[in-house]
């Protein structure tokens, strides 16, 4: 009888501790963030859960205006942070969706490049801190290029009719109407509706040469020999350069577009605290080297680009002329006219 009591009583303590295990694994400490498509590895995230125990939970999103979108409606709460490229930044502060970073954590900020730092979008840096930058390159296939007789120098030759059904680009309005304004010789950061609508006739010529838009992985289409010319971030023209030997940039007469893109921490946030321990992680030469080898977007970490190999470093997608970085154009901050914008790149979609 007391065996039986005694094996019943063991059966129940197993029990208890078994789910008071189950309730400390579910309890692990989380960072809720939103971040772009195919832009931080998971092996990063491992990484940061291993040393710190706090397990990065990521949502994604194509655009900003897609983030944007999501956090006004779903409010900030979703998430504790993001990635948010410059032009926004300062429409999400003014809308109350952030809050102020307390750069005392950041052990790391050192390591970041003064030229992207204190920039008009955030002087003093209270509320963003750079992540990485991305330039809208124009990725060619060398040899489709030559086989259609297709040479590209300025924008206007994306409209030459050999390129129908050859070309990706990124699924973002403000780079694709930018490039079209670009091409008009107009300010891609203005604000007059006139300007903005007289792209349309320039993209709806664009429009039959476009076999996709993607900003996900544009670089499948580039590196399968499935498109002859890409509109596409640099980070896929790196990647689909490491993969096809025909893949290379170009520039054009007219600038490209660039935007910064930084981390952000959302006004209601509930892990604060640990949302700065993991920019000070990716901060570390060695952790963003970690996401350059993947993801090889224009290297904001100065210390890393003292570390970068040569496979970085060689490759024109991913370490793009300094001079062009130079005289790229920051995607700036348009207020209300982003719907003019959003229109036309619309029209252009679906007419």
């Amino acid at each position: 009888m007391k065996k039986r009591y005694f094996a019943l009583l063991l059966t129940v303590v197993l029990g208890i501790t078994a789910l008071s295990g189950c309730g400390k694994a579910n309890s692990k400490e989380k960072l809720y963030l939103y971040n772009w498509t195919e832009y931080i590895p998971q092996e990063v995230y491992d990484a940061f859960e291993e040393e710190t125990g706090i397990q990065v939970v990521e949502s994604t999103f194509s655009s900003n205006e897609e983030m944007l979108a999501k956090l006004t409606a779903g409010g900030t709460e979703q998430y504790d942070m993001v990635i948010a490229s410059n032009y926004v930044v300062e429409a999400m502060r003014e809308q109350g969706m952030l809050q102020k970073i307390d750069k005392e954590n950041l052990t790391n900020l050192g390591n970041m490049s003064d030229t992207v730092m204190g920039l008009p979008f955030d002087p003093e840096n209270e509320y963003s801190i750079p992540y990485m930058s991305t330039i809208t390159v124009i990725a060619i296939n060398t040899k489709k290029c030559q086989e259609l007789g297709v040479e590209i120098k300025k924008f206007d030759d994306l409209l030459n009719p050999a390129l129908e059904n050859n070309i990706v680009i990124v699924d973002d309005v403000r780079e694709i109407v930018g490039i079209a304004l670009k091409a008009q010789g107009q300010d891609s950061n203005t604000r007059d509706q006139a300007v903005i609508e007289a792209t349309l006739p320039w993209l709806e010529q664009l429009k039959p040469n476009v076999k996709a838009y993607d900003s996900d992985s544009p670089k499948t289409l580039l590196a399968a020999n499935d498109v002859a010319v890409g509109v596409v971030y640099n980070i896929d023209a790196g990647q689909a350069i490491k993969e096809n030997e025909d893949i290379d940039v170009v520039f054009t007469e007219e600038p490209c577009e660039i935007s910064i893109d930084s981390f952000v921490i959302t006004a209601d946030a509930k892990n604060k605290e640990n949302a700065e321990k993991f920019m000070d992680f990716v901060m570390r030469p060695d952790i963003y080297k970690m996401i350059l080898e993947e993801f090889p977007g224009v290297c904001l970490n100065d210390a890393t680009l003292e570390i970068l190999d040569e496979a970085y470093l060689n490759n024109p997608g991913s370490n793009v002329d300094a001079a062009e970085v130079a005289r790229a154009n920051l995607v700036g901050e348009v207020g209300d006219a982003v719907t003019w914008y959003d229109e036309v790149f619309t029209k252009m979609k679906t007419n």
